[in-house]
């Protein structure tokens, strides 16, 4: 997500009244620093060590292990609870939701990729985690399947924003990505996506290297981002 887009989001939030965050899913802090350095108070929740870790390197303090849906913080805590692209992860979003809502007072808020079906199936970064895929195996690791593949992910957030449709849907970025599979293999490398997750330090290592000699590194393919800011009012 760029500059621009994270600038949209924090207007909206500043208008909201908003100061205080709850991030449910704070990974590297890939959101949780740029809203910070925009004035927010950011508290971040992840069930990953590793990921916290990453986190706190970066400058957020705040950090707890604990499962989004047994959240050890108090009612009304923070202004408004955010999940950043991770719908897709959950297994009841709903429930989620509800613990989500004990804790912020003035909405939920979620960031989703708006994705057409057929032009991400064609821009070449289905056929790079197919790469990822067959040189992991070959060096003895499988990684595991997401249910309907991986368009699935983008899929799920869309069935769930048409069943618990939000208050309130904001594009804040909608833009043509040009980039090279160089630059994808080198944003896959940071575990930007959920794919490597599991797979141990030194076989991802090894795997990266194998794509990395096994893809034109200079290619460039384009796609287009959209990115939409779902809010859920919390009055009453």
């Amino acid at each position: 997500m760029g500059a621009e887009a994270l600038d949209r989001a924090a207007a909206i939030l500043s208008g909201d009244g908003v100061a205080t965050i709850l991030e449910a899913g704070v990974g590297t802090g890939r959101i949780a620093v740029p809203l910070q350095r925009r004035g927010f108070r950011l508290f971040g929740v992840d069930l990953a060590r590793g990921m916290l870790s990453k986190a706190r390197a970066k400058g957020v303090q705040d950090l707890v292990l604990a499962d989004a849906n047994h959240l050890p913080l108090r009612d009304g805590e923070f202004d408004a609870a955010l999940m950043a692209h991770v719908i897709h992860l959950l297994e009841n979003p709903g429930e989620t939701f509800e613990s989500l809502r004990r804790v912020a007072t003035k909405e939920i808020v979620v960031f989703v990729r708006k994705r057409d079906r057929a032009s991400a199936r064609e821009d070449g970064r289905a056929a790079f985690r197919e790469t990822f895929r067959k040189a992991a195996t070959e060096l003895g690791y499988e990684p595991a399947d997401r249910p309907g593949g991986w368009w699935s992910g983008f899929a799920k957030e869309s069935d769930f924003l048409a069943s618990f449709p939000p208050d309130e849907l904001v594009t804040i970025e909608d833009r043509t990505v040009v980039t090279t599979i160089g630059e994808r293999i080198s944003h896959f490398e940071k575990r930007g996506y959920i794919h490597p997750a599991g797979i141990p330090e030194d076989l991802f290592r090894k795997t990266m290297q194998r794509v990395a000699e096994s893809v034109d590194v200079s290619k460039e393919f384009t796609y287009q981002r959209t990115e939409q800011m779902a809010i859920w009012r919390l009055s009453g």
